[in-house]
């Protein structure tokens, strides 16, 4: 009879757990608002890099201008946000935005 060291169940144990974690990790990106499609919950960034890139805006995502909750229609082209996304194939889902608006 064939006996796998306890050890060993750990090991793959662990790395199950964490092959299962590592999608859920999300992205971050900072930029620049250049366009809103809140009808579509879509919104065009402007990345550091120059290129635009476009979010699609999940139903549950956070959405905060300054200290309080808000919607994605309450943010302005041209305000600087940070972007917690996903990204499955080439689309990106926005989770989270955050403007720090003065």
């Amino acid at each position: 009879m064939f006996r796998v060291p306890k050890w060993l169940v750990v090991v793959f144990a662990v790395a199950f757990i964490v092959g299962l974690a590592v999608p859920a990790l999300a992205a971050d990106t900072k930029g620049k608002i250049k366009s809103i499609s809140a009808d579509k919950n879509e919104f065009v960034l402007t990345g550091a890099d120059g290129k635009d890139y476009t979010f699609h805006c999940e139903k549950d995502a956070k959405v905060r201008v300054g200290t309080k909750e808000s919607k994605l229609n309450d943010l302005k082209v041209g305000d600087e946000v940070t972007v917690k996304y996903d990204k499955v194939g080439e689309k990106l889902t926005a989770t989270e935005i955050t403007c720090e608006r003065k």
